[in-house]
């Protein structure tokens, strides 16, 4: 018999239903996280227990809650047709060629994850589609005057801020013990600081655009 879906079962499915719509995703385990703080902090602000508490994790405050996770990476233009946006970021090939290379150990990072099955598919589609919005944008690119080819690739800084992102998600991965398969736990660090380091990098040349 299949269990009866709990309270916080139906307010993890609603939460990742909001976030879906936004065009964002979130492991079950991850937004299931989310709700208990959530609660703690409802009844720490309120004075109430954590069981009156969760009267307040509405539909409508989970949207909010949904809404304002897509606003804190707003940077990465969340649901825009990021191959159509402005190309504003001028990006350096190694850079670039770097960022390719970590998305890829990336999905092979995600591979490793099995207990959200759901989730899994769904970031390996999202790594896939960033590595195919690059290529595409990269393949638009057109050589310079003389010919030659660009020593830097214009990029939506969107896209670069979002790839970004997922190489950070995989640091965090890699601290938590997810290595690639048959990958060294001794180098382990040296992994997890290389995708923080290639982050950095594509966030500072997403950003000097902004600041100009």
């Amino acid at each position: 018999m299949t269990p009866k879906p709990t309270w916080v079962d139906g307010r993890v499915d609603a939460l990742l239903a909001a976030l879906h719509d936004l065009g964002m995703s979130a492991s079950r385990a991850a937004a299931t996280e989310l709700i208990h703080e959530r609660v703690q902090w409802v009844s720490s602000q309120t004075g109430i227990s954590p069981t009156a508490a969760r009267r307040y994790l509405t539909d409508d405050a989970l949207a909010d809650l949904a809404r304002t996770m897509v606003i804190s990476v707003a940077d990465e233009t969340p649901g825009a047709d990021v191959t159509e946006s402005a190309r504003t970021a001028a990006v350096p090939l190694p850079i670039l060629g770097r960022c390719i290379a970590g998305l890829a150990e990336a999905i092979q990072i995600r591979l490793r994850e099995l207990d959200d099955l759901d989730h899994l598919r769904t970031t390996v589609a999202q790594l896939a589609q960033a590595l195919s919005a690059i290529g595409q944008v990269t393949s638009d690119h057109t050589p310079d005057q003389t010919g030659r080819a660009a020593a830097v690739v214009m990029m939506p800084p969107g896209l670069v801020n979002r790839a970004g992102r997922y190489l950070e998600a995989a640091a965090i991965l890699v601290h938590e013990g997810v290595l690639p398969e048959d990958f060294s736990t001794a180098h382990a660090g040296q992994l997890a600081a290389t995708f923080m380091q290639d982050a950095a990098s594509l966030r500072y040349y997403a950003d000097e655009q902004a600041g100009e």
